[in-house]
């Protein structure tokens, strides 16, 4: 187990922190994206090379001729940007004892004091996410992944859901008018 790491100040990107997402997922995942400075993550960023780097030498050390994969980052690199990546699993099966779980992130405001329940967590919050490297050495290669575990919200960006229709009213249904004297064929 690593040491958790703590982002700087971020910009969240489709943020599922309130509710877990269930779209691609059965057990579902809370997630987000943080788009931070570049210059202010340059120690997450090595501590993520760092985990891998282990993971590496563990590879190395069982079988020297084993080619090395590496597997995607958890996060992308977009000129002065960083995009991470946290993840939490929902809910699960332990594989230690096979009792199931349930999980979420700690959310908190600014001033570090329990967000209230039922607050939405929208896209374009300012946020710090605190997350636990994992490193991994699966079929696909190394790597590590940002484990989810408290979101300080210091922004709040949220709102209702929005009215798209407009003015629209609801009209009677016409039946089509169809011209059965000239045959198309």
């Amino acid at each position: 187990m690593t040491k958790p790491i703590t982002t700087p100040r971020g910009k969240a990107i489709f943020p599922h922190l309130t509710e877990a997402d269930y779209k691609f997922k059965a057990e579902g995942e809370y997630h987000v994206k943080l788009e931070c400075s570049k210059a202010e993550c340059e120690n997450l960023i090595n501590t993520v090379g760092t985990a891998i780097a282990g993971e590496v030498k563990k590879q190395h050390d069982q079988n020297p001729n084993k080619a090395i994969t590496k597997a995607p980052l958890p996060y992308e690199i977009m000129d002065d940007k960083v995009i991470f990546n946290f993840k939490m699993k929902a809910s699960g099966t332990r594989k230690a004892d096979g009792k199931t779980f349930t999980q979420k992130p700690i959310l908190l405001k600014a001033d570090q004091t329990p967000l209230e329940d039922g607050v939405q967590i929208w896209g374009d919050s300012i946020l710090r996410v605190v997350a636990e490297p994992y490193a991994w050495n699966m079929p696909i290669g190394i790597g590590c992944s940002l484990r989810l575990k408290t979101v300080q919200v210091i922004e709040l960006v949220t709102g209702k859901g929005s009215n798209t229709l407009g003015d629209l009213q609801v009209e009677p249904v016409v039946e089509p008018k169809v011209n059965t004297s000239e045959a198309p064929f």
